[in-house]
């Protein structure tokens, strides 16, 4: 089936990949050839799913992957475009292996990714859990079968939650997803089911919008994500972490990274713990927490934080209200797509139900080598392994910083995670005059030689919340020290030239 939009045509192979990734790759190509141009409006995702016939989450995952890749940019109330950052179609050609002839190439794009160090993954013994996986397959795996998740893996994730992370569960609530961005789709879903029943068994209530709630600031997909919702609202970040918000909305939802917050680093105290736990226990004001744990499996100084899910396990109406969401993707490979929910027990036929209507996109054949893996010690060992690899990385950073940004910008050595933020100095954003974004005109004019910088401010919704901080947020988990060393030296080349003029 074709159809015209816009400038560019849709056609979707029945015999093909699944439709969600052909109608991403086609956005891709239409960036890259110019078909689409930065700023093209795209039709809505419902629009889209009726003139191909397909179903409206189909095109909704495609925009959703696109706009966390920073391809397409999502306006509320206006609509999806394309999106307008530096090099995205040098990016893509570089994704999908255009060739690009020799006079016309680009040098080599460098950023601070917190991505995976894949130059340490242990492949023989990766391949040798693939080949025994498969030596006998389950036939239930053939036949797409187990709905919610692999059991082995499932069980796997059980014992591996509650060694490192100190996590009580089993296996019947874990949920196997497609990453942490597939598993809040799913909640949103969840949820949205929850709090209806809920509210239609109370006639005084009646059915009552979900105001959602994210931190401020946050990893911007994560904000797409609900940005759909008819209400969102912002949870602000001190140095006790979220703060518990005034609502007068009967459900509220909340999505939080308690035990390093992201991008600040922040850890939730005691207290502010306690203040969430006894919110979720009041029944006038309903609230939900999806606890995303991010990198917390890298910790190199002390223990981490104990789940939030674990700490309300012994409140009677608080236990059932957080959901924890995990990936393996930062831990073993990008490229894997695998990540998984922990529900409360009461809540999982809920789950289900909505991963029947929604469909389960969680690669099925993956998941026996993943079990085979962790099952075999392999995971616990590259776990380990990593840890020890990423803190040279960050000290190797900090180092880097000292030496070449310490007068201008502060930063705080963290005990763990995959990246370190800086921040601009105050005397200095006072001092250098520009009617951009401060980050944002430094990030640009450094994309100018190839080099991608994450802003402090592009993780605020709200302009007035920053309150003129500015930084950048380093990842160390990704590039080479080379490659970290290059990027620090452009930084410390433009505050040396903009200052020798101020």
């Amino acid at each position: 089936m074709k159809h015209a939009i816009a400038s560019l045509r849709f056609s979707l192979d029945e015999s093909g990949a699944p439709y969600y990734q052909q109608l991403m790759r086609q956005i891709q190509q239409g960036v890259v050839s110019g078909e689409l141009s930065v700023g093209d409006k795209l039709p809505s995702s419902r629009f889209l799913a009726g003139s191909l016939g397909v179903s409206r989450s189909t095109t909704s995952r495609a925009y959703d992957q696109l706009i966390a890749e920073g391809i397409l940019t999502s306006e509320e109330k206006r609509g999806v475009f394309v999106a307008a950052l530096p090099m995205v179609s040098n990016r893509l050609k570089r994704m999908q292996g255009s060739s690009v002839p020799s006079t016309q190439k680009h040098l080599e794009t460098l950023a601070f990714d917190s991505g995976v160090d894949v130059s340490v993954f242990p492949t023989k013994e990766w391949a040798a859990s693939m080949r025994r996986s498969w030596l006998n397959p389950d036939l239930t795996v053939l036949q797409g079968g187990y709905l919610t998740g692999y059991p082995d893996l499932k069980e796997a994730i059980v014992d591996y939650l509650y060694r490192v992370r100190g996590l009580e569960c089993v296996a019947e609530q874990v949920i196997v997803t497609a990453g942490a961005r597939d598993s809040l789709l799913l909640l949103q879903h969840a949820i949205t089911l929850l709090a209806r029943s809920e509210t239609d068994s109370d006639d005084s209530v009646g059915a009552q919008t979900i105001k959602w709630w994210t931190e401020e600031p946050t990893y911007p997909p994560i904000r797409e994500a609900i940005r759909s919702h008819e209400q969102t609202g912002a949870l602000l970040i001190d140095e006790e972490g979220p703060c518990l918000p005034a609502s007068d909305t009967v459900s509220n939802v909340a999505v939080m990274t308690p035990n390093r917050q992201y991008p600040l680093g922040v850890s939730i105290s005691s207290v502010r713990r306690q203040r969430w736990i006894q919110a979720m226990q009041m029944t006038n004001a309903r609230w939900w927490l999806i606890e995303d744990d991010y990198d917390n499996e890298f910790v190199y100084q002390g223990r981490s934080n104990v789940p939030f899910m674990q700490t309300v396990s012994v409140h009677d109406q608080a236990k059932d209200r957080v959901f924890f969401v995990g990936s393996f993707s930062k831990v073993l490979f990008r490229g894997l797509r695998l990540g998984f929910i922990v529900a409360p027990v009461v809540h999982v036929p809920v789950l289900q139900q909505s991963q029947r209507e929604l469909g389960s996109s969680a690669s099925l054949p993956i998941q026996p080598a993943v079990a085979d893996f962790m099952l075999q010690g392999h995971f616990d060992r590259h776990l380990n392994r990593m840890r020890r690899h990423y803190r040279l990385k960050r000290d190797a950073l900090l180092i880097l910083l000292e030496a070449h940004l310490a007068r201008w910008f502060d930063w705080k050595k963290p005990r763990g995670g995959m990246h370190v933020l800086i921040e601009i100095k105050p005397e200095f954003v006072s001092l250098i005059r520009t009617e951009a974004v401060l980050d944002q005109r430094i990030a640009h004019d450094i994309a100018k030689n190839d080099i991608l910088l994450s802003t402090l401010s592009e993780h605020f919704a709200h302009k007035q919340y920053h309150d003129g901080r500015f930084g950048f947020v380093l990842g160390f988990s990704g590039p080479s020290e080379e490659k970290m060393k290059k990027i620090i030296i452009a930084l410390e080349k433009w505050f040396t030239e903009i200052l020798d003029n101020v």
